[in-house]
């Protein structure tokens, strides 16, 4: 049974032996207690115009990280679907705002058997539509933190009935130490935000925040239990219910990589999957960002035909993305069909310090120590990741470090994605060849240029004073631009 305390809102009491009439909705807020007795603070907010005795579905919108669930009635994240015949559903997650515990980086063991009591809570609530008793017609949306928890809910619960994960993670792993190397700057952003006033943590997420301030590795435990806490392996293949996801193509915590890898794993068991690259995320649009308001009008689309079951709704194209000029694009799947490999291939020597450093914490730019390697010259765009061969030697005043790979617009003097991607490398004087992904990107060829640098600020600084002779060979996706689409993927 779940337990409830009112918080807010008001209730109708029927007269000792009359019949209960059916409570006019009311936007309320309650304290709903999981499954370890934890207090969960939740907010549940009728459809716009819905009467007593009516029901609609309901969409459950999770918060970023750090962040307590949507209080207000008027925010845009609650009103517009309130508007399209929805009843939203927010909460702060364990450990933040009002509610107990400790987060535990929407973990199927907490926070998602939170999500179950809330689905059950739901499933109660006069206004929600049902599709069996204690079965609501429910979906999910949210960014970050409340994009994680789809995926999680999603593969533990089944009734769940659609999803719409924003700037979400395949594996933390990859997020925050891609190819072994911390990416510190993200790793302090976040530990200020999941430590700033009442909000509690996990001992794991302590102790690496704990390293974030000095550039340290996880151990094996520690690695291990950050790869628990997500959609890669197990979880994603749980996943059954329509999925739209939506990333930012300058996303630099949870890169286009992270999105691909789920859709990918979505659409190869036939899971209803679509997949959106908006410019924006965990980072800063230096590009046109297109038509505002499409990615909403998507997100509307794809609960009418799934939570309202509307079979004549246009959910638009398999996938969609904004290209570099701000145009919206639209192809049946990704990758797109007409997609070739074009090479490149650059050398030279690159002698790095510690005083090698380009971007912010947040956004890779245009370095002035480099290699530089030019990019494909063939009409059309680069969609998806280039591939990266890298053939050097070096030498050092240690055995081991890192550099990092950026693709420059040199017209616009702007990196692509504003990411850098790292590439560990052994200073021993002996020959090695690295194979390594670079960070997807939606750009027009014609001015990319890949450089080698020794320093990024979205990883912890370089402490290594060496020197490598490399030669790269870079594999573009290139590809004719994708159709153009109009608002809302049509």
């Amino acid at each position: 049974m779940v337990g409830l305390v009112v918080l807010g809102g008001s209730f109708a009491v029927a007269a000792p032996g009359a019949a209960a009439p059916a409570p006019a909705p009311t936007v309320r807020t309650v304290q709903v207690t999981s499954f370890d007795g934890t207090a969960i603070v939740t907010n549940f907010f009728p459809a716009t115009g819905l009467t007593a005795g009516r029901r609609a579905p309901t969409v459950l919108v999770g918060p970023g990280w750090g962040q307590p669930g949507e209080s207000n009635p008027a925010a845009p994240s609650v009103a517009g679907l309130r508007q399209q015949g929805y009843n939203v559903v927010t909460w702060d997650p364990r450990g933040f705002g009002r509610s107990g515990g400790a987060a535990s980086v929407d973990w199927y063991r907490y926070e998602g058997r939170d999500m179950q009591t809330l689905l059950s809570w739901v499933a109660a609530q006069p206004e929600v539509k049902l599709d069996r008793p204690g079965d609501a017609r429910v979906g999910m949306a949210g960014g970050s933190y409340g994009g994680g928890i789809q995926f999680v809910t999603a593969a533990l619960d089944r009734r769940v009935d659609a999803i719409v994960p924003t700037i979400a993670w395949n594996s933390l792993v990859n997020s925050l130490y891609p190819n072994q190397t911390p990416k510190s700057g993200w790793g302090n952003l976040l530990c200020g935000f999941g430590s700033a006033g009442t909000n509690r943590v996990a001992p794991q997420v302590k102790a690496t925040c704990e390293l974030a301030a000095t550039g340290g590795l996880p151990d094996a435990a520690l690695e291990a239990w950050w790869r628990d806490h997500g959609p890669a392996g197990r979880l994603i293949s749980q996943v059954r219910v329509p999925t739209m996801i939506v990333q930012g193509t300058v996303d630099t915590l949870f890169p286009l990589r992270e999105a691909i890898a789920n859709y990918q794993a979505l659409r190869k068991r036939g899971t209803p999957v679509k997949m959106v690259w908006f410019c924006g995320g965990h980072g800063v649009c230096n590009t046109p960002p297109g038509q505002a308001g499409h990615v909403d009008a998507l997100t509307v689309a794809w609960f009418d035909r799934w939570l309202k079951r509307s079979r004549s709704v246009n959910t638009g194209p398999g996938f969609e993305y904004v290209d570099d000029s701000g145009v919206w694009r639209g192809a049946p799947a990704y990758p797109l069909s007409r997609t070739r490999r074009v090479s490149t291939t650059g050398s030279g020597t690159l002698a790095f310090s510690p005083a090698d450093t380009s971007g912010t914490d947040i956004a890779a730019q245009p370095a002035t120590n480099a290699v530089r390697v030019p990019g494909p010259k063939s009409r059309g765009q680069v969609v998806g990741s280039p591939t990266l061969t890298l053939t050097y030697r070096g030498t050092g005043n240690a055995p081991r470090t890192s550099l990092y790979a950026q693709v420059v617009d040199t017209r616009r003097n702007v990196v692509t994605g504003n990411f850098a991607t790292a590439l560990p490398v052994v200073l021993d004087g002996k020959t090695h060849t690295l194979t390594i992904p670079l960070g997807a990107m939606a750009w027009t060829t014609g001015a990319l240029q890949l450089q080698i640098i020794g320093g990024s600020r979205l990883y912890y600084p370089q402490r290594v004073t060496g020197s490598v002779t490399i030669r790269a060979t870079v594999r573009y996706p290139v590809t004719p631009p994708a159709h153009t689409v109009s608002f809302g993927g049509s």
